[in-house]
């Protein structure tokens, strides 16, 4: 029995024709890679140029706060203090390239307020209200690259076969230098806490904040002497920052003043009785009290209006400690300050509420006319207070700030 052969059917050019249908997918998806990674990495170069800007626009802010004049406590923030941290800020942002083209950053892109919390991720809140008594601490700056900007949207490759062209791209950062609840440390391995054996009246330091000119102030029986005679550049730690001139603030006496019989203000870091001798009075002028030497100073530290404490006086000698206090002539110093005093000698106790940064610009002990003369100082953490150590505290973000201390500068968003 024959079988029957069937004609063979020609197929000739189907696989010409899915070939086709696949290149289009392929090319599809070559769209897909090669315009999606460029557009990631034109948003990556964004993003660093936003960082790079916000970070630098914050420096400009925090080194005009820190040589600004000081008006009753706080740093005073004029509207060029902005404008100059604006302008930084767009500077660096044009250092910077996206897709190929120098970042272009507008005035309006280059955001500077507060911010009261800066590590909550969950507020994005730029608080531009109470200034500026209340100085800005934020910059946020956004990077963009669209149709109005220098360069346009970004041209794309092969996405041009599916009928995309150009896309947008842009990033934003913030950067903040921390500002709010102080606390001042004891020096440790991983810092110095620059606190001085020395205390002062709060009542006539807060006083000496508001004075604006040299003369005499009047705070309660008490006349305290106010000069304006040293200068002290900010950008330099040492004696070196130290010169003879005006600068807008106000230098007082720390010591000698007689704050009780036998008593000059200069104290223990005990919260009892203690005896310690000129060296050791020294020792704590020159590098501050270490926390593992005086138990007591964790308690100390955390002294408030609110919850005073009360230390040992010492009552020193004054010519022993001139070659000391010559030595941290222009470092920055934290000083306690004390609402009332009891006792004498060495059984002195002063009620310590506060802590201030000053500089000691000028020191006379052992001549006629004794003397250590003390600027208000704003200080910063990690601040060169010598050759060797910065300065460190702690800071709990507040919407209340204490204006005289920056905390740590970060990227925050």
């Amino acid at each position: 029995m024959m079988r029957q052969v069937l004609p063979r059917r020609a197929r000739r050019g189907a696989v010409a024709v899915l070939t086709a249908l696949l290149l289009v997918v392929m090319l599809g998806m070559i769209a897909f890679a090669v315009d999606i990674g460029y557009i990631l990495v034109a948003r990556a170069e964004a993003q660093n140029a936003a960082d790079a800007a916000a970070l630098a626009g914050l420096g400009k802010l925090v080194d005009r706060m820190k040589a600004a004049k000081l008006t009753d406590g706080s740093p005073v923030q004029s509207q060029t203090d902005l404008d100059m941290a604006r302008s930084r800020a767009k500077a660096y942002a044009a250092k910077n390239t996206v897709a190929g083209q120098a970042a272009d950053v507008k005035d309006a892109e280059v955001e500077i307020a507060y911010m009261a919390d800066p590590y909550n991720q969950t507020t994005t809140s730029f608080d531009t209200s109470g200034w500026p008594a209340r100085p800005y601490n934020a910059v946020r700056v956004t990077v963009t690259r669209d149709g109005s900007h220098a360069g346009g949207s970004i041209n794309l490759f092969f996405a041009k076969v599916l009928g995309y062209t150009t896309a947008d791209v842009t990033a934003t950062a913030t950067a903040t230098v921390a500002m709010g609840t102080v606390t001042p440390k004891g020096n440790s391995a991983s810092g110095h806490g620059g606190l001085l054996p020395f205390t002062y009246p709060v009542d006539q330091y807060h006083a000496l904040l508001r004075a604006n000119a040299a003369g005499i102030l009047t705070v309660g029986t008490d006349i305290i002497p106010v000069t304006d005679n040293y200068k002290v550049d900010t950008s330099q730690t040492g004696t070196t920052s130290v010169s003879s001139g005006s600068d807008g603030l106000m230098e007082f006496k720390l010591f000698p003043d007689a704050t009780s019989p036998g008593n000059f203000g200069t104290i223990n870091f005990t919260k009892d009785k203690s005896s310690n001798s000129t060296s050791t009075l020294r020792d704590l002028i020159q590098n501050g009290p270490a926390s593992a030497d005086w138990p007591d100073l964790a308690d100390i530290v955390k002294a408030t209006s609110a919850n005073s404490v009360s230390v040992n006086g010492d009552p020193g000698i004054s010519a022993g400690m001139e070659s000391a206090v010559q030595s941290i002539i222009g470092q920055t110093r934290v000083l306690p300050l004390y609402k009332t005093v009891s006792g004498n000698g060495n059984n002195t106790f002063y009620e310590i509420v506060e802590f201030v940064p000053i500089t000691i610009v000028a020191v006379d002990l052992s001549g006629g006319n004794k003397q250590i003369l003390v600027q208000p100082r704003m200080a910063a953490v990690r601040d060169l207070i010598d050759g060797t150590n910065r300065l460190t505290f702690d800071i709990t973000p507040s919407a209340t700030p204490n204006l005289m201390f920056l905390g740590y500068r970060s990227l925050v968003r």
